[in-house]
């Protein structure tokens, strides 16, 4: 928000006053006030951030070490810069202030014209009263977009990572002693570059500081500020250490977030978190949903344990209601192997004590390229969520088994998935609507095992002469036998359309057998 040494120059006032740059980097200098001053002893009155304008007058006589001293206490009082007007008390700038102001960094200006430093002062003044209302315009989105993120409970690692973004290069957080605690991303750190940055202050005082890996800019300035208040509420949400979310758990919400979307970035985050992974072998993404009253959280111990009996070390962390797990697997036509791990890691699960009450093991179609992991993880939780939303009957849900539901959730406009439903399983609906029939069930139970007679009737646990009659009554209402090759696909596709309208399962719609 605060301009720099470079912008001040370019006011009219001062520009007027043919300023000449002698030391220091005005493009990197930011200036919280300008001021005017000839007292010799000023640094004790200084608060830092300033640019002092003089004459000289408090310097005139002095030795060159009272002027070099003079320079140092400035700099030590944090003075961004010193800007002398040249042809009153000095024909030209002390060497002993070039001097100091080059080895403390401070900017030094040299004026050749003579210009009320009023009128510098009003120019600043100006231009600062213009950049804090631009910016508390132009900074609001900023504001809502890092505090979005802390409210949603993203994570410290999506939080650095959006404010890197936003100042379009890297960014660390650095606790007290100045280690690093978090970081965007390991690319683009360069320990000779410009920087700068904001402290982070928590209720006792300063928790850390906020590097940005970037030259000084009002832009930057503006966002590092705004960031620094985001990561101190969010380290408020963990104040012990302890208790912020582990490297693993980042991963995953950052993942889960879509702000990890780079392969190497996320090769990087997975070997920071103990888990390389090997180039070119398969990647397994689970999401293990828990009843609503289990928090994922706490889950992720046993899930995590579960996990790595069934697949060897795994990655996992709560997102939601789910502990999302990435382990290694097998290529995509091992579905049997995939399946058969998915049952027997909820089988430990539910074994296990305490039982983190499983709902459903949604596993995604393996991927081989770290590329891949994000979209791999967005449709582990898809399943979980359709799983959900269609009444699922199966606690162990492969991408594949709701293949048709998605795509008719996804693709088919409502209006024509509803005409579709009538067409189809209208008579249906209505003859059980109005006589409380279980024909709909009966049906959805005779396409789900392949049309068998005798395990139709298991399942339903009734007789197969009731079996047949029911069936007789489905095909006179529907006009067509239900095992015809091209009604037996209408059929099935309708009753996954049925279950992605309504939410319901035909299994458990209440009837009497008839």
């Amino acid at each position: 928000m605060l301009p720099t040494v470079a912008e001040v120059l370019e006011l009219p006032a001062v520009r007027a006053a043919a300023p000449e740059v002698l030391a220091g980097d005005p493009h990197a200098a930011v200036v919280r006030w300008v001021h005017s001053s000839e007292v010799y002893e000023m640094a004790g009155l200084l608060a830092g951030g300033e640019l002092l304008l003089t004459t000289g007058l408090g310097l005139h006589g002095r030795s060159a070490q009272q002027v070099t001293d003079y320079a140092e206490q400035l700099a030590d009082a944090g003075c961004t810069a010193l800007a002398l007007e040249v042809g009153r008390s000095f024909a030209a700038v002390p060497a002993e202030l070039v001097e100091t102001a080059r080895r403390r960094g401070m900017v030094l200006l040299a004026l050749r014209e003579v210009v009320p430093f009023v009128r510098m002062v009003e120019d600043f003044h100006e231009l600062l009263l213009r950049r804090k209302l631009s910016w508390r315009r132009a900074g609001e989105p900023v504001w809502q977009e890092l505090l979005g993120l802390v409210v949603s409970g993203q994570g410290l690692a999506a939080l650095l990572h959006a404010t890197s973004r936003l100042a379009d290069c890297p960014v660390e957080l650095l606790d007290v002693d100045g280690r690093v605690v978090e970081r965007s991303s390991p690319h683009g750190l360069d320990d000779s570059a410009e920087r700068c940055g904001a402290e982070v202050r928590g209720p006792h005082g300063p928790v850390g500081r906020l590097v940005l890996h970037g030259r000084a800019t009002p832009r930057r300035s503006g966002v590092a500020e705004r960031a620094a208040v985001a990561v101190a509420l969010e380290l408020g949400r963990h104040p012990d250490p302890g208790s912020r979310p582990s490297l693993a758990q980042a991963v995953v919400t950052d993942l889960v977030a879509g702000v990890l979307v780079s392969a190497g970035d996320l090769r990087d985050r997975l070997a920071a978190a103990g888990w390389p992974h090997p180039a070119g072998t398969p990647l397994l993404v689970a999401a293990v949903e828990l009843d609503r009253r289990t928090p994922a959280s706490e889950a992720v111990p046993a899930v995590r344990e579960a996990a790595e009996t069934v697949l060897g070390r795994c990655l996992a962390g709560a997102a939601g209601s789910s502990v999302v797990v990435l382990g290694r697997g097998w290529p995509r036509s091992a579905q049997r192997r995939q399946r058969e791990a998915a049952e027997r890691m909820r089988a430990l699960l539910c074994a296990g004590t305490p039982d983190p009450a499983v709902r459903t093991v949604a596993v995604a179609d393996p991927v081989a390229d770290l590329a891949a992991v994000p979209d791999a993880v967005a449709e582990a939780r898809e399943l979980v969520a359709m799983t959900r939303r269609i009444g699922g009957r199966h606690p162990v849900v492969l991408a594949q088994d709701l293949a048709v539901h998605r795509l008719l959730a996804g693709s088919v406009d409502g209006a024509a998935l509803a005409a579709f439903v009538t067409a189809q399983l209208g008579p249906l609906l209505d003859h059980d609507a109005a006589h409380g029939t279980d024909l709909l069930r009966t049906l959805d139970a005779h396409v789900a095992t392949g049309m068998s007679k005798t395990r139709t009737a298991e399942v339903l646990g009734i007789r197969r002469q009731t079996l047949y009659a029911r069936l007789a009554r489905i095909e006179r209402l529907l006009g067509a036998p239900v095992d015809e090759p091209g009604q037996r696909t209408r059929l099935g596709t309708a009753l996954s359309a049925w279950r992605v309208r309504t939410g319901l399962d035909p299994q458990t719609v209440p009837g009497r057998p008839h």
